[in-house]
């Protein structure tokens, strides 16, 4: 698998890519593909990030994009718990405003954003998730309650992962603004967690019970 970065010359290229090669080898994704392309220029740091594959089976290529501070340390304000920005508020906020520095750089937080990803790339290929048979006004909030069971799965299996706690919060940061989440939602919640509810119809169904999103699609394209 050929591995390549966009900007090429982003300061923490170095220390990301080899974290970018172990994770697809740990989830077997280096057979699987014939290029990774790691873009660190998304707008919004997001954990629902966007995917993109090219080309057949036998020859497939991806393309994922990530905000700078995915592999940073962590900086008060800069974290996906804050408020969901309008889209008129989303503008390029890298970690820092001069180039990061090694200093800046952040194994942990990368890993468990290239764990998840790439968790979700495999689920793609292995035909456990097919995002183009999920309805568009549940696909915010399937994505929400898919990487709950994404970080659930990374858990059990001892690869890095979002804590609960954390995942918690992102949880409460999506769902909160279209109303209360009661004991019930929290136990779907913990059903996505400790995979009790796995497979993408199951979730499905479960997401229907949640409180309606309705504001973005399914941040996966391609062949």
């Amino acid at each position: 698998m050929d591995l390549f970065l966009v900007p090429e010359d982003w300061p923490l290229g170095p220390l990301l890519l080899p974290l970018v090669a172990g994770a697809a080898e740990r989830l077997e994704l280096d057979q699987r593909l014939v290029r990774l392309t790691v873009a660190v220029d998304a707008i919004a740091m997001d954990d629902r990030a966007w995917l993109r594959f090219n080309g057949p089976p036998e020859a497939r290529r991806l393309t994922l994009w990530m905000h700078p501070d995915h592999a940073c340390k962590d900086q008060p304000g800069h974290d996906p718990s804050r408020p969901v920005a309008r889209d008129w508020e989303l503008g390029p906020a890298p970690c820092h405003d001069s180039p990061a520095s090694a200093d800046d750089f952040s194994t942990p937080n990368a890993q468990r954003f290239l764990y998840q990803q790439l968790q979700l790339v495999r689920d793609v290929l292995d035909g456990v998730l097919e995002p183009t048979d999920i309805p568009s006004s549940l696909q915010e909030a399937f994505q929400e309650s898919w990487l709950v069971t994404i970080d659930g799965r990374l858990q059990r299996a001892g690869l890095p992962h979002l804590s609960a706690a954390e995942r918690r919060r992102r949880f409460l940061r999506v769902f909160s603004p279209a109303g209360v989440l009661t004991p019930n939602h929290w136990a779907i919640f913990n059903g996505f967690w400790d995979g009790s509810i796995v497979d993408q119809a199951a979730v499905l169904a479960k997401v229907r019970l949640l409180p309606p999103l309705n504001r973005r699609g399914f941040p996966y394209s391609g062949a």
